[in-house]
């Protein structure tokens, strides 16, 4: 019977001996850190329905609105048409572009979690990364409109609103009243 040349595939004992006793002195200097495994973040609410310019319907992940809940999110920073008024077509039709339902939102809260109506305030970006509080801003789809104390982003909406006069975009243009 022949033997084989090849090399055994298995460490020896003595060598698994030696690595081991190696990272246990390594553990020991805090050269060697054990890690969890690496968890992504929670994915953020997903849109259920475009209520209109300015708010949203989401399901929440837990994070900020309560797992499993269906709930009104009001867009903070922001006000566009109200039904029957000029634009409110083009800036729904606008935010369901940007927020199509099934679609994962990133939200940021400011200094009050609800209004008085019990809707969640937030800003919003969408799975593209998209600021959709200011692009509807900039975009002309909607005023910028700072209701206090939240106000983290009021220097990026006024900037977005006055390019947006600036070009006339959206309902600066289509709007005789705006």
């Amino acid at each position: 019977m022949r033997r084989s040349t090849r090399p055994s595939r298995q460490p020896s004992s003595r060598r698994r001996t030696a690595v081991l006793a190696s990272a246990t002195a390594l553990l020991s200097l805090g050269v060697l850190v054990p890690t969890a495994p690496a968890q992504a973040a929670p994915p953020g609410p997903v849109v259920v329905r475009v209520v209109d310019g300015d708010t949203i319907e989401v399901r929440g992940t837990g994070r900020v609105v309560p797992a499993g809940d269906v709930v009104r999110v009001r867009l903070l920073e922001i006000d566009t048409p109200e039904r029957g008024e000029c634009y409110f077509r083009e800036a729904t039709a606008r935010t369901r572009e940007l927020l199509p339902p099934g679609s994962t939102l990133r939200t940021e809260t400011d200094v009050r979690l609800k209004d008085r109506n019990d809707r969640y305030l937030l800003y919003v970006w969408n799975e593209q990364g998209v600021f959709v509080n200011e692009s509807l801003v900039r975009s002309g789809h909607a005023r910028s409109v700072l209701f206090e104390p939240d106000d983290k982003y009021w220097k990026t909406m006024t900037a977005a609103e006055a390019a947006a006069r600036q070009a006339g975009a959206g309902l600066w243009s289509a709007c005789p009243t705006s």
